[in-house]
């Protein structure tokens, strides 16, 4: 898979998940949801940076289909 570059807002998105995980947030309802067993820091901030970005996706794509 090929890493997007650097971005402002792709910082951000970084930055974001990391504070999400530290404060214990996950996507997730339930831990046990979770597709990895015993994941780790880096594992639910990756998570949570690909979940935020999805989101933030769908969103424009839904701005863009009201205009």
């Amino acid at each position: 898979m090929k890493k997007e570059p650097q971005t402002e807002e792709r910082r951000a998105v970084h930055i974001a998940a990391v504070i999400m995980q530290a404060d214990g947030l996950c996507r997730y309802d339930d831990l046990d949801k979770c597709r990895r067993f015993l994941p780790t820091d880096s594992d639910c901030v990756n998570c949570i940076e690909k979940w935020l970005l999805a989101k933030a996706r769908q969103e424009i794509r839904r701005e863009e289909a009201i205009l």
